[in-house]
């Protein structure tokens, strides 16, 4: 892609998507004051002490009184960080600190930053990496680095730096860290989300070399262990000959007569690989030989790929093997196994699979990490072979091209003899490109669905930014009920296709939200005279902007009385004090005074919420490219594609080829896992594995 293709002027693009992302900053602390006034009640509901009571009534007060400063305050210490950034070539990313002793506090503090950080980045991954790829092809056009300046981590910072500055303590300071990850995940997300869809419409392409392999979010510590606990198991079998208590799971059919492996016995498993690492010239033309014979085992096992692996455990007094050759041997024979043993994965693919039994042993034997890594590159082709099994059937038309490009890729990995890892890596990677055109050309066919589903999706997400500010200026400055309603009716509306237009909070959006707050002010009575001239001076461009709006969204003469009726009304009450009350206003807003009877009272309102319910998490943790599987088929599909995935939980199946497709939004197809008509499966062939594995030697030790 040349980013020089982009149709308008690049600075000023840069510029507009560095105010939208202040202007969502500058909004933090008012839209998402319910949802932190939730979370400091329930984080106080637990350590309800006297100090804890004192950190959380500031927190709380300043919440209540003044989220404007709060909100200021990050927005400009965001800003600052974008103007130290601007320069070319320079990264927003601060240099290291230095060395220097920290209080308790301090450290406290440091640690709940950078947890809130690892996990805004885990959370926020799949909106990040779209975004980053296209803000790559800004930074090649101007050296500026958005993608560091837009991160996560420097949002954190911001934050920090502005709770510091605004007179928060270190206590109270961290208590808001703790407290803020849910609402700046949603405001990051959607921020993310609509400077893409901004940058896309201005006709930014993706720069697609920046995109990185996404790790899960929120993947159980049980996953990430599974492969560090087999590879624990392995050395204890290499280590201790004979131990009775080495679990079936891994003992060899031919039994384990172990003698230590000199490498064994160090810290790390040993890295090395051919002889050096074991393969002795017996072991090597033992392989050789199984490898060879494979293709007439197969024609005489047609229904089950034969387990060649297996058949060297027969042999392997045969051979002189070390004691750890025979502890990888059977693990890696045992995963195979488990994937042979999965129904998901047709005979045809298994076949394919089949043939990379003895390349995988070597390369595990040799490489260690294989285990633990499930980006390792002979993991990532046998990962990849799973999903053309879903994507391209036997019955799919593509089935034969399919089959050509995996016949080729692997013959990358077989035409050598000592099965060297690069061979995985060309095989896994052309694979993956290809299987990436075809994705492409599938969502081709859907552009016009995703189109109108990301079009609905952003008018719901206008509505719901500006009813949230309606209700932030609602809850804080007093106003008739009439007003409320029409500002509702008619107003909402014209913010939320402003939002549509703009593809997100551009200039007309900031300019309306603008004047919705200085009509709430204007409809509170002055402090003083100057304040009183000012508003008065203020009032006909209101009127102007309103007038403007409603005409927008093609407003009648009925409906303009009714609107400028009710404000008026309300602003002639200090206008014209002599004319009395024409309107009844909403309760002033009077902030409570935290007390232990608040909180148990507040907990327990909020503990009669649901639970963070699993099967909701799991469904809203799908990506693009995710398989579901329903059962009994859903809309004549039983097993289906994530094609797109909105950021209030839409979700966009397609079959295969993409000619097929159904909406479900994460809430109705968590119902659907629920009822037992539908699941997640693992996407990963060789993780499926390895978690299988690892529950076998922990049932069977």
């Amino acid at each position: 892609m040349n980013p020089l293709s982009m149709p308008i002027p690049v600075t000023p693009l840069l510029r507009e998507t560095d105010a939208r992302m202040i202007q969502a900053l500058d909004n933090f602390f008012q839209r998402s004051r319910p949802a932190l006034l939730d979370a400091i009640f329930l984080s106080l509901a637990e350590h309800m002490t006297p100090s804890a009571l004192a950190v959380g009534q500031t927190c709380i007060d300043r919440l209540n009184i003044d989220p404007e400063s709060l909100s200021s305050g990050l927005s400009h210490h965001f800003a600052d960080q974008l103007d130290l950034s601007g320069q070319p070539g320079r990264s927003s990313e601060m240099p290291p600190h230095e060395l220097h002793l920290m209080d308790d506090e301090t450290l406290m503090l440091q640690v709940t930053e950078d947890k809130l950080v690892t996990r805004l980045i885990e959370l926020l991954q799949p909106e990040t990496r779209q975004l980053n790829c296209r803000l790559a092809s800004i930074q090649a056009k101007t050296g500026v680095d958005r993608a560091h300046g837009y991160a996560p981590r420097a949002v954190v910072r911001a934050l920090s730096c502005s709770l510091r500055e605004s007179g928060f303590r270190h206590a109270e300071s961290n208590l808001m860290l703790q407290c803020v990850r849910s609402p700046l995940q949603e405001t990051l997300r959607h921020t993310y989300v609509a400077i893409d869809q901004y940058l896309e419409a201005q006709g930014v392409e993706a720069t697609f070399d920046a995109l990185k392999p996404v790790k899960r979010p929120d993947r159980p510590s049980s996953e990430c262990a599974a492969g560090q606990s087999i590879l624990s198991h392995i050395q204890t079998l290499a280590n201790y000959p004979g131990n009775p208590q080495t679990p079936a799971a891994l003992r060899s059919s031919g039994g384990l007569t172990v003698s230590s492996h000199p490498a064994a016995a160090q810290s790390g498993l040993p890295m090395s690989s051919g002889i050096a690492s074991g393969f002795t010239p017996r072991l090597d033309a033992h392989l050789a030989s199984l490898q060879a014979g494979l293709p007439g085992l197969l024609a005489q096992q047609a229904d089950r790929p034969p387990q060649v692996l297996r058949q060297l455990q027969q042999d392997i007094g045969q051979t002189d093997a070390s004691q750890f050759d025979r502890a990888v041997l059977d693990t890696v024979a045992t995963l195979f196994e488990f994937i042979f043993d999965d129904p998901r994965v047709s005979p045809r693919y298994k076949s394919v699979i089949s043939h990379l039994q003895v390349p995988v042993f070597k390369t595990a034997q040799g490489s260690p990490d294989f285990f633990s890594n499930d980006q390792h590159d002979a993991r990532r082709l046998i990962d990849v072979l799973g999903l053309y099994s879903r994507r391209f059937p036997e019955h799919s038309p593509m089935y034969p091209e399919a089959m050509r490009q995996i016949e080729s890729a692997c013959h990358v990995v077989l035409d050598d003899p000592e099965y060297k890892v690069e061979g995985f890596t060309t095989a896994s990677d052309s694979l993956t490109n290809w299987l990436a055109d075809e994705d492409r050309r599938a969502d081709d066919r859907l552009a016009n669905e995703i189109s109108r589903l990301e079009q609905f999706e952003r008018q719901e997400m206008g509505t719901l930014l500006a009813l949230e500010n309606l209700r932030d200026l609602t809850a804080r400055y007093p106003a008739p009920e009439s007003v409320l309603r029409r500002l509702e009716a008619a107003w909402i509306p014209f913010m939320a296709s402003l939002y549509v237009a703009e593809a997100g909070e551009g200039p007309d959006w900031r300019a309306a939200c603008a004047t919705m707050l200085q009509l709430f002010l204007s409809l509170q009575a002055p402090e003083d005279v100057a304040v009183r001239e000012s508003r008065l001076q203020a009032i006909p461009h209101i009127n102007a902007a309103l007038r403007q709006g409603l005409l927008a969204q093609g407003a009648d003469a009925e409906q303009f009385k009714a609107f400028f009726s009710a404000i008026t009304a309300v602003q002639e009450c200090w206008v014209r004090p002599e004319l009395g009350k024409l309107e009844t206003l909403t309760a002033r807003f009077v902030p409570d005074s935290l007390s232990a009877q608040t909180i148990e009272s507040m907990s327990r309102k909020l503990a009669d919420l649901p639970a963070e319910d699993a099967i909701l998490l799991q469904t809203e943790q799908l990506l693009e490219g995710d398989w579901v599987d329903f059962d009994p088929p859903y809309d004549g599909l039983e097993t289906a594609r994530v094609a797109w995935v909105g950021v209030h939980g839409y979700l966009l199946f397609c079959d295969s080829a993409g000619e097929q497709r159904f909406s479900l939004d994460c809430d109705r197809l968590a119902d659907e896992i629920r009822a037992g008509r539908a699941s997640i499966p693992e996407q990963s062939l060789t993780r499926k594995a390895m978690l299988r594995l690892k529950t076998q030697i922990e049932t069977t030790a």
